[in-house]
């Protein structure tokens, strides 16, 4: 049967029904709303036989991790929500992307672990996602390295590198339209060059590196809603944390069915 559904519908109803028997082939028991059916949906341009494969994805990693992608409640992640190191613009940039920033100075992977991390961003990603012009329009990433030394490389194991690269690519409903690496030291090559194969071209051609050269990062993304420390018209990256961009009490609830 799903060998003659059309690839692609831009009727809404059309490929919620369309993507509901594919789900009751596939013998998925997850009663899965509307609302996060089109965030799969729009991650693959409505192709709805490639959104069931990244469905199938997503609920195979709950299976794996669950303590990575399941009861992601603001209080649980709280803490690294809160450190200052996940941001966002209160301005989406020039193509209407929302401006993810990840701030690794200062970073004490004692006090908090490569998991916190993993955790908070697929919160931060889930809330991102339940908003309909960011499922249309997608996320640009910047990554920010200051100051980044080996001892933080060395938790970097292959197996997590892996699910970094799954996140990014294969498993999120998220359209990742650029990761743009900022203040990046030449240590950074090694972390690289782990997650590198892991990548396909599509990703590897949005990576970009700045080093502490803005005017390049202007070119891709609006200087407009960037901060001051990056030479943009906003304040400082301490007044874009995450949870003042996307207030607690509003979190996204539409991933819940697949606690």
């Amino acid at each position: 049967m799903s060998n003659k559904i059309p690839s692609k519908i831009h009727n809404n109803s059309e490929l919620l029904v369309t993507f509901g028997s594919l789900i009751k082939e596939s013998n998925i028991n997850f009663q899965i709303n509307d609302e996060l059916l089109m965030c799969f949906i729009h991650a693959r341009k409505h192709d709805v036989q490639r959104a069931m494969k990244l469905l199938k994805n997503y609920l195979r990693m709950i299976k794996n991790y669950p303590e990575l992608f399941t009861d992601l409640r603001p209080e649980r992640i709280k803490r690294f929500l809160d450190s200052g190191h996940i941001l966002a613009s209160p301005l989406r940039d020039q193509n209407g992307c929302r401006v993810f920033i990840l701030n690794a100075r200062n970073w004490d992977v004692n006090q908090i672990s490569l998991e916190d991390v993993y955790r908070t961003v697929v919160f931060c990603f889930q809330r991102m996602v339940s908003e309909i012009e960011t499922q249309s329009n997608g996320v640009v990433i910047i990554l920010d390295f200051q100051d980044f030394a080996l001892h933080q490389i060395r938790h970097f194991t292959p197996s997590f590198v892996k699910k970094v690269a799954n996140l990014v690519q294969d498993v999120f409903p998220i359209r990742l339209k650029g990761i743009h690496i900022v203040n990046e030291p030449q240590i950074i090559k090694l972390l690289v060059a782990m997650i590198w194969p892991f990548l396909s071209n599509k990703i590897r051609n949005r990576v970009v590196f700045h080093g502490s050269c803005f005017t390049t990062l202007h070119h891709r993304v609006s200087p407009s809603c960037l901060p001051s420390n990056y030479d943009g018209f906003l304040g400082t990256l301490d007044s874009m944390k995450f949870s003042n961009v996307f207030f607690e009490d509003n979190y996204s609830k539409i991933f819940e069915c697949l606690n």
